[in-house]
């Protein structure tokens, strides 16, 4: 809702349901292809987040239609056998919203305990849930393979089938590489895999090419959020502003 009023306030000239598939240099500015059209603009900023891609469980049967790496609502899965796949703050979410609506909630963790990143208020919630046995979790545990209405995984005892309806699978997401590559920005070879910009300006290795936001932190993708990646709209339309007024003397 917030985001929907400041593009109808500032009347923003959005493009929706148009996927960027590669940005190419075209003399002092750049062409961007979409699945719609093409643009030529002397100037872009990436700030796709991380939401694209997500990382996958690499298991027989996770292409099945069943299995989930978005959360939607609860709703669709009243009554229904749920598996959830992760231990931080999403999984847990999902765990909880599922169960409220009635499913009947296991989670799969390849961890020895829900994550310490957790959501103060909400992380004894999940925990009593699970110590009362209302949700049911399997530490230390992974799914090695999916079926149309079972779900194989490995356990510390051994290994388990399970009657299963929906996999959730809230296993993170990660920055779109690809994309930034093809554009010519380097990823600096650091544990991170930062995309290479300037902290000053949020300039990259290509002119007039800004990073801004998530996408920023490379692998590290706690490192910004809302309210600490603001400051990169100011720097980076502060450079392009001065840029301009340097071409005008």
């Amino acid at each position: 809702e917030y985001y929907r009023r400041v593009a109808s306030t500032w009347q923003l000239n959005v493009r929706l349901y148009e996927k960027v598939n590669n940005v190419k240099p075209f003399g002092e500015s750049y062409q961007v292809h979409t699945s719609k059209d093409s643009y030529v603009t002397r100037a872009v900023i990436v700030a796709t987040g991380f939401y694209d891609l997500p990382y996958l469980l690499k298991v027989p049967g996770e292409d099945l239609p069943k299995v989930k790496h978005y959360y939607d609502e609860p709703h669709p899965y009243y009554d229904q056998e749920i598996i959830v796949v992760g231990a931080a703050n999403s999984a847990v979410d999902v765990a909880l919203e599922t169960y409220r609506k009635n499913a009947r909630v296991t989670m799969v963790i390849r961890e020895p305990a829900i994550s310490e990143s957790v959501k103060y208020w909400v992380k004894p919630d999940v925990e009593n849930r699970i110590k009362e046995g209302s949700i049911k979790a399997y530490f230390e545990s992974r799914i090695t393979a999916i079926r149309e209405h079972e779900v194989d995984i490995k356990t510390p005892e051994g290994e388990l089938t399970l009657k299963n309806d929906f996999v959730l699978a809230m296993t993170g997401y990660q920055v779109d590489y690809a994309l930034l590559k093809s554009m010519g920005i380097t990823i600096e070879q650091n544990e991170d895999k930062t995309p290479r910009y300037s902290p000053e300006t949020h300039e990259t290795n290509m002119p007039h090419v800004y990073l801004a936001g998530v996408v920023c932190g490379g692998l590290r993708t706690n490192k910004w959020f809302i309210e600490n990646s603001r400051e990169h709209a100011v720097l980076i339309i502060s450079d392009l502003i001065a840029k301009k007024e340097a071409q005008v003397k």
